[in-house]
Parts: structure tokens; C-alpha cells; sequence
């Protein structure tokens, strides 16, 4: 039979300065139950130790292996792989972005047709209605009873031109005076 010493933090692992409370028993399936109790008032005695029976066996310690290195070959390969995929990567980002840009013109152009069908409709619609509004004002001033007259040239006014006017170069004048810078006189 045995015991363990279970030792506080702080304090020495002597048997004289454990508790009876940190004492653990260990015991074999064929030996006595004995309480902590008996064993921390019985006198201590010495056990004999077993380290002659027990040799250390020193253990080898292997060193993990590392990684082998690459050959050149190999290390440029991987570089190449490494810069086609970011190359890829662009190519495909740039498809994306002109095949959006297409989708986007093509949109612009279909939206600016129709603007420009509805314009030509309208137009002709202008066109037609203005023609409409001459012919029924031209007919209503034939008819007798707008009162209007037939022109007669005897009744024509005649007007005789006004006389020519020297003409003047655009420029600076010497004697023009500067002109005064303008300042608003309140607010």
C-alpha cells in the first residue's frame, strides 16, 4: 500500500507539511482499506525505493523531417501556374466588364431609337397639322365673307432707303477712358 501527497501551491511537498485532506491512498485490488486518518498519525518510515529496480532508459529523440526541396524546374512551373491563374483571374474580370459595357450600349442604343422614332412621329405629326392649319386659314381668306380685299397695286406703299452709314472697324478707341471697376454701394 501507498500513499500520494497531493501538494498546495506554495508549500513544500514534505509529508509532515500536508494536510490530511491532500493525502490520496493507493492501494492493490488485494490490499486493506485504510483511512488517511491512520496513515498521517502512524510514524512515517522510510520506503525502500525502487530505483534500482527501475533504469531510465534514455529516449531517442528524432528530428521531424523538413520539407524537401523543390528542384527549379519544379519551382518554375509553379510560379507559372501561379501567375496564369492570376492572369486568368484579370482575363475573365475584363470579359465581364466589356460584356457588360456591351449590354449596357446596346440598351443606350435601343432607348435612344425609340426616342428618335417617337421624334420623327412627332414631327410628323407637327408637320401635318401645321400643314392642315394653312390650308383652312387660306381657305377661310378666300371665301367672300372674311372680308378681306384683293390686293390692288395702286394701294401699294412704297418706301424710299435710308441713307448709308460709314462703316466702323471694331477696336479700342485711344481716348476711350478705362472703365471703373464695379462696387456694389450696399447690401
Amino acid at each position: 500500500m501507498g500513499f500520494a501527497v497531493r501538494a498546495d501551491q506554495g508549500k513544500s511537498d514534505s509529508v509532515k507539511s500536508s494536510r490530511k485532506q491532500n493525502l490520496v491512498l493507493l492501494r492493490s485490488k488485494g490490499q486493506q482499506d485504510v483511512s488517511p486518518e491512520a496513515l498521517f498519525e502512524a510514524p512515517v518510515r522510510s520506503v525502500p525505493s525502487r530505483a534500482k529496480t527501475l533504469q531510465a532508459v534514455p529516449a531517442e529523440v528524432k528530428q521531424l523531417p523538413r520539407t524537401p526541396r523543390l528542384p527549379l524546374g519544379l519551382k518554375l512551373l509553379v510560379g507559372v501556374q501561379q501567375s496564369s491563374t492570376v492572369l486568368t483571374g484579370g482575363l475573365v474580370a475584363t470579359a465581364l466588364i466589356i460584356y457588360s459595357w456591351t449590354v449596357y450600349l446596346d440598351k443606350a442604343v435601343a432607348r435612344s431609337f425609340n426616342r428618335l422614332d417617337t421624334l420623327k412621329a412627332a414631327i410628323q405629326q407637327v408637320t401635318t397639322a401645321n400643314a392642315t392649319l394653312k390650308n383652312t386659314m387660306a381657305e377661310q381668306a378666300e371665301s367672300p365673307t372674311a372680308g378681306f380685299k384683293p390686293f390692288e397695286p395702286k394701294r401699294a406703299i412704297f418706301l424710299s432707303p435710308a441713307p448709308a452709314r460709314p462703316s466702323v472697324e471694331p477696336g479700342l478707341e485711344p481716348d476711350a477712358p478705362e472703365p471703373m471697376p464695379h462696387h456694389p454701394l450696399g447690401y
